[in-house]
């Protein structure tokens, strides 16, 4: 076995951004600009799968659910005993980060995740914070906030899925390179989008994921690029694993199933058996024990998984397709010339037999331990039941070749490419991503129903676009949508079919299967009496919304239609369809009739979408020539017929081409339009003015997206503000924009593949209490219809608290409370201390006071670079003198004093630098003097001063931010106004005097120390120490 590397680090990419649009440049934006809105997009309803084989499907039988392929997502259906099914869906974003964090043992420098290189706000980091860390997940909450991801950052689809024979745990596999095997909770209350692990060791692609019967183990196995496979320990109380064996394996498989403590896998000309180094036996405590210690010993090297290749005789040249486990050493192989094997792993001896031959390819098998069978599946929906008994071979023969078919021979129709048994139901998945329930009961060995299964319906090939409906009609329908092939299904937001039809195509003659005709658009009018459809060779049909018959079918282009508008009249309905061929058709339908009414030729690039605005009055296209021409009605009579031509009125040149455009729903006047360079600009249609522009990125990176299939939503006053719903194509994702902050609210994804089209359905409220509904509805190239739940809603965060204190404020007035005001104090000093003991005590002896210790004064340089307001301040006027100050003293200490100043210093050399002891007296306040300035001034006045204005700045700050997000009308805004410059007329006159008061120190403070120096110079000649006088 070898130990393959990896290259670390993520590497670099050069992006080439195209030049900004002319006009208006975007302003300056504070990189923490958010929007006063929340907004979260959660799946709702998933139409269709991806899942093509078996690796994309399994089942659980205890709960009756199974997991499916759906894009970028896992679904995780349960079947109810009413045999309705019930959708959960698991997806990870491409930077999510899992509750138990794994090293990759073959490269440990590369984390199990994308890390978020961003600098997140201080905002969102609080917000953040809010969550309740009781979950294991809140520590996780910031970096699975939603937000977009970078470039670097793709979007992976789900092939393979898996789950655990406990139930509690699935297991979903990415493709791609760098993919991931994420590891989620199935309960109730888990996590979603929060795996509990993720594991990245596999370089190209997960082939096949699956869990042991014990669910202590799980086998990944990497595509043929890749050429490893994996088998993980897994915890079953915390569900972290760790690598516990690995080997090559290079050949193309197939199928990977567990039979007991081995994996088999089947592909190409190959049936494998690898098997896993037997355990000691030990106690059930100690396997308890080791159980839950498997990922504490991340250090320990991963063991050699040891195979064993059968001998396939007469089968060497088959393709193995399938394989279902029987017992813990048994196991069934089908293949694609109709062989059904049985493989027994015995004593160490691996040996695979033919049983016999079925007369279909075989494309699925699974096991019925109730009913004690085996279901096979193949070409053209062909299900058959066998026990058994039969497949296990009493004694070696050799089966005829009677039922064996080829293996290149084509189906009719669907066939069963996916079967799971569920106890009382069979479910197939078949090769027209069609999911069908079965009741075992009704079925016959040989596949045939007495009664119709459930059919849960969905498009085959990739869905073009997606329409809303106007509610109520005939079908009880919200949107439909087309696909490639001319499928169209009508559809609730619940997800059921409510009707089905398809739309005709001409295919040229000695067309291949690589250059078919396919259709490319279809609108219907809102009575849903006519559909207009568009193919890919420029042919446009008319259909009766009843009848489904088309009534007329014109060579409107000479290349691919690429959009048509409707504009539906009392006795006739206008029909404008745009073209590859640069030019934009107007046709007048009536009576089964269709007449060709103008072309127009203005634009000489690709026509990429049309627009009938004001009730027809304008018409709008837009171009690869990077120009947006705006058309004005006009009309006159002809013999008693009017007749309508549209000219053009104003001519839009932009700098890049334009990808789509909608109208605005705060003007009628103004149209939104997204352009290849990623900006949304807004212009005015009457001018032709370009009004503003923002760029299509959210508030944390500098990632741009390029946006298409715009729709705009109005305001809803307190629960959202405009919005602007699109598709990006650079990430794949379905963006929802603040179109009145211009940043981005919220980012999903889903799709693995293109997303073709997004509409946005919005439902009244039925009364007065209840809230609009949105809904958005995305068709992707995968085949799949996703429905999104739209919630919008004002922010909820630690401001808001802050604000609503305020509002507290606010109604409280300026009242201020007791508890607000600083706690009284009085501290008796010592000479009033001093007082009190002299009253006590008046005929005695008076109690001697000793003097305060004197004060080092520093001696100044006289280079010293202080400024002589520093000298100011130790000299104050208000310090009171020396005689005043010894006053206080007791005679005792003023005798002490004296005898102190008499005495000559001891030491001469320093007595002429030395500072007179009253300097140090003039610079030192007693603790009388501090309390007496506290008699002069109130302390309860200057408590409740500075309590009053930090009141009413609070309040101050939370009346603005009230004033920011209400659009109430002030009655009393001028005396609010009035008070306002009052205030702060007497803050600016308060402020005035104490610099005047300041200043008029200062030159107090210069004045007495020019008047003190002569004094300073008359003691410094009279001291004792210099001998003279």
């Amino acid at each position: 076995m070898t130990v393959r590397s990896r290259n670390g680090g993520p590497g670099s990419s050069i992006r080439i951004t195209p030049s900004n649009s002319p006009g208006l440049r975007a302003p300056a934006r504070s990189p923490n600009k958010t929007s006063l809105h929340q907004s979260s997009l959660s799946l709702q309803t998933v139409i269709g799968t991806t899942t093509t084989n078996p690796n994309g499907f399994s089942s659980h039988v205890q709960s009756r659910s199974f997991a499916l392929c759906a894009g970028s997502a896992a679904i995780l259906a349960e079947l109810d005993d009413e045999n309705r099914v019930t959708q959960r869906f698991f997806k990870a974003r491409p930077s999510a980060s899992s509750v138990n964090p794994i090293t990759s043992f073959y490269n440990q420098s590369t984390p199990p995740s994308t890390p978020d290189p961003r600098t997140r706000s201080v905002p969102s980091l609080k917000a953040n914070n809010a969550v309740s860390s009781g979950s294991p997940s809140s520590d996780l909450a910031e970096s699975n906030s939603p937000r977009s991801w970078s470039s670097r950052e793709r979007i992976k689809a789900v092939t393979s899925v898996s789950i655990s024979p406990n139930g509690r745990m699935l297991a979903v596999g990415e493709t791609g390179y760098n993919p991931r095997v994420l590891i989620f909770s199935t309960a109730k209350d888990g996590s979603s989008e929060i795996p509990l692990s993720i594991l990245t060791e596999h370089t190209f692609g997960i082939r096949a994921l699956a869990f042991s019967p014990t669910s202590q183990y799980l086998a990944t196995l990497g595509d043929a690029n890749d050429g490893f496979l994996f088998v993980w320990a897994v915890n079953l109380k915390t569900g972290s694993a760790r690598l516990h064996s690995t080997n090559k394996c290079t050949f193309i498989v197939r199928q990977l199933c567990w039979m007991g403590q081995s994996l088999i896998t089947v592909g190409v000309r190959q049936v494998k058996v690898w098997r896993l180094l037997e355990a000691r036996p030990v106690s059930p405590v100690k396997s308890r024990l080791n159980a839950d210690s498997t990922t504490n010993s991340p250090t320990g090297a991963p063991k050699a998984l040891s195979g064993r290749n059968c001998v396939l005789e007469d089968l060497v040249s088959s393709t193995f397709t399938s394989v279902a486990s029987i017992s813990d050493n048994e196991a069934v192989v089908g293949t694609e010339d109709g062989a059904l094997c049985h493989v027994e792993d015995t004593e160490g001896t691996v040996r695979l037999s033919l049983i016999k031959y079925v007369g279909f390819s075989i494309l699925s098998l699974a096991t019925d331990l109730e009913q004690n069978c085996i279901w096979v599946g193949g070409l053209e929906n062909r299900i058959q039941r066998l026990p058994i008994e039969i497949l296990r071979p009493s004694r070696p023969h050799s089966p005829g070749a009677s039922g064996r078919t080829s293996a290149g021979q084509k189906s009719k129709g669907p066939s069963v490419t996916c079967m799971a048994s569920l106890g009382s139901h069979l479910v197939t998945v078949d090769s027209g991503r069609e999911i069908r329930i079965y009741e075992v009961d009704s079925m016959s060995d040989d596949g045939e129903q007495s009664q119709l299964p459930l059919a849960i319906s969905a498009h085959r090939d990739a869905v073009r676009g997606v329409s809303p409906l106007a509610r109520p009609n005939r079908l009880q329908a919200d949107f439909f949508t087309w696909s490639s092939q001319g499928t169209l299904h009508f559809w609730d937001t619940n997800g059921e079919c409510r009707e089905s039809r398809t739309v005709a195509l001409e295919q040229p003659a000695g067309a291949d299967e690589n250059h078919t005709n396919e259709l490319k658009i279809l609108r219907a009018t809102e009575d849903l009496e006519l559909f207009i459809s568009g193919d890919k060779l420029g042919v446009l049909s008319v259909f009766l919304g009843k009848t489904w018959k088309c009534v007329n079918q014109v060579r409107a282009h000479g290349g691919e239609i690429t959009d048509v508008a409707l504009l539906q009249a009392t006795d006739s309905c206008l029909i404008a369809s745009s073209g590859r061929d640069r030019t934009v058709q107007l046709f007048r339908s009536s009576a089964e009739s269709l007449e060709l009414v103008q072309t127009m030729d203005d634009h000489v690039g690709s026509v990429n979408q049309l627009l009938f605005i004001n009730n027809g009055e304008k018409l709008l296209s837009c171009s690869s020539d990077r120009t947006v021409i705006i058309r004005e009605r006009m009309t006159r009579e002809i013999n008693g017929e009017i007749v309508v031509a549209y000219l053009i009125s104003k001519h839009i040149i932009l700098k890049s081409s334009p990808l789509s455009i909608a109208p605005s729903t705060d003007a009628s006047n103004m149209l939104i339009i997204s352009t290849v360079d990623r900006w949304i600009q807004q212009y005015d249609m009457e001018s032709g003015k370009h009004m503003r522009l923002f760029k299509t990125t959210d508030a944390e990176s500098a990632d741009t997206v390029v946006m298409s299939s715009l729709t705009m939503a109005a305001e809803i006053p307190g629960q959202s503000p405009t919005l602007l719903v699109g598709v990006s194509g650079t990430d794949k994702s379905i963006r929802v924009y603040d179109m009145d902050r211009e940043v981005l609210l919220t980012a999903e994804f889903g799709h693995a593949e293109g997303v073709s089209d997004v509409c946005l359905l919005q439902k009244e409220p039925g009364s007065p209490g209840e809230t609009i509904t949105r809904t958005v509805v995305s068709a992707g190239m995968d085949g799949v219809v996703m429905i999104w739940n739209l919630l919008v809603q004002p922010q909820q965060s630690q401001d808001s608290i802050q604000t609503n204190s305020g509002e507290e404020d606010i109604r409280a007035g300026l009242k201020e409370l007791t508890v607000s005001r600083p706690p009284l104090r009085k501290v008796l000093s010592r000479s009033e201390l001093a007082e009190f003991q002299r009253q006590e005590n008046i005929t005695g002896t008076p109690t001697p006071v000793r003097p305060p210790s004197r004060s080092l004064v520093r001696k100044s340089s006289k280079f010293s670079l202080t400024s002589s307001s520093l000298k100011n301040e130790n000299v104050a006027p208000t310090t009171p003198s020396l005689s005043s100050s010894t006053s206080r003293r007791s005679p005792t200490s003023q005798s002490r004093l004296q005898q102190l100043r008499r005495s000559p210093s001891p030491t001469p050399k320093s007595a002429p630098g030395k500072k007179p002891s009253n300097i140090s007296n003039n610079t030192r306040h007693s603790p009388s003097d501090f309390h007496s300035r506290g008699k002069n001034t109130s302390r309860s006045e200057i408590g409740g001063l500075n309590t009053s204005t930090e009141q009413i700045c609070r309040t101050l700050k939370a009346y603005r931010r009230k004033l920011h997000s209400c659009t109430e009308n002030l009655q009393s805004q001028k005396e609010l106004e009035r008070e306002l410059d009052l205030t702060l007329r007497v803050l600016a006159s308060r402020s005035k005097s104490r610099n005047d008061a300041e200043t008029e120190t200062d030159s107090s403070g210069k004045e007495s120390e020019g008047k003190q120096k002569p004094f300073l110079h008359v003691s410094h000649r009279m001291s004792p120490a210099s001998g003279r006088i």
